[in-house]
Order: structure tokens, then sequence, then C-alpha cells
């Protein structure tokens, strides 16, 4: 009878320790999975940023290249004024 005993909480002894490292690779898994979705949603959180990061960007260009051409024409106009008035001194002088 002993000897039955002891297979009896041999086996129970086996089989609480599977039961208890399959718990244990649930509760693994379920944190690996926790992880998992907060790195994701850091990375789509990072792409946003980036992505409104490239907009402002492109707008900066945009006004870059506008105030570009206005001063284009600012110095066609000053040069031409320039000119005029060099034609008023030269009459006037």
């Amino acid at each position: 009878m002993s000897v039955e005993m002891s297979l009896l909480f041999g086996a129970l002894g086996a089989a609480l320790g599977v039961i208890g490292a399959i718990i244990a690779l649930k509760k693994e898994s379920k944190n690996q999975g926790a992880s998992e979705a907060n790195i994701s949603s850091k990375v789509d959180y990072i792409a946003r940023g980036v992505d409104d990061i490239k907009l402002d960007f492109k707008d900066q260009a945009r006004k870059i290249e506008s105030q570009n051409e206005r001063l284009i024409r600012v110095e066609e106009s000053t040069k031409s004024a320039h000119k005029r008035i060099a034609k008023l001194e030269g009459d006037d002088a």
C-alpha cells in the first residue's frame, strides 16, 4: 500500500508540475502579447509623428519657394526702378 501511495503522490506531483508549467507558459504568452501590443502602438504613434513632420516639411518647402519667387520679382522691380532713376538723374544733370 505504501508503494501505491508513493506512485499516486508521484503521479499527482507530476500532473501538478505539468499544469503549473502550462499556466506559467500561458501567463508568459499573455504578458508577451501585451508587451508586443504596447510596442506596436508606440511604433504607430511614431509613424504618425513622422508623417506629420513630413507634411510640415513639405509646407515649409512650399513657403520657401513662394518667398523665393517673391524675392526674384522684387529684385527685378528694384533693377527696373534703378534704371528709371538713373535715367531721370541723367536727364537732370
